[in-house]
């Protein structure tokens, strides 16, 4: 859930959700649930409207924090409209290394 940063180990305990959704204003290398439990995020829209080196750098980032754990790659919330898709292009090929 959007804003729940240091509540989302708890949520998980108390929901038995399977996967939980972050946002980017946490660090979801640090977020600590239950065995099993995936997390989805958390790169920040504006990187990806931004495109460039800031965002392939950061995509990286969040792949190589997480490769240990149960994780989907997604941004911490929409698509802004006016991002061009060759940026999503850019993090696509980024992200597949």
């Amino acid at each position: 859930p959007r804003g729940a940063g240091g509540w989302l180990t708890r949520y998980a305990e108390a929901t038995g959700v399977n996967g939980i959704g972050v946002d980017q204003m946490t660090d979801i290398a640090a977020v600590k649930v239950p065995p099993g439990v995936a997390l989805q995020g958390n790169l920040d829209p504006v990187l990806l409207l931004q495109g460039g080196d800031a965002m392939r750098n950061e995509a990286r980032r969040l792949v190589e924090a997480m490769k240990d754990k149960p994780f989907i790659f997604n941004l911490g919330h929409g698509v802004m409209q006016p991002t061009p898709p060759e940026h999503v292009a850019e993090l696509v090929a980024a992200i597949r290394g």
